[in-house]
């Protein structure tokens, strides 16, 4: 069964991946080719928590 997973940074929706498998949010990155720098940039934030990222399915 195939399943849209999204990927969140607290309340930001960061992108959102198409898969048939769980992934840890180091491999959703990656899918969606997450770009750190410019994520803070936009976000207006100073830095990033790893710890904030979730999946949801």
């Amino acid at each position: 069964m195939e399943t849209t997973v999204k990927v969140m940074y607290e309340n930001i929706l960061v992108g959102e991946v198409y898969t048939n498998r769980s992934l840890t949010i180091d491999e959703a990155l990656e899918l969606i080719g997450f770009d750190e720098a410019k994520f803070i940039e936009e976000q207006g934030f100073e830095d990033i928590d790893f710890n904030e990222f979730r999946l949801v399915y």
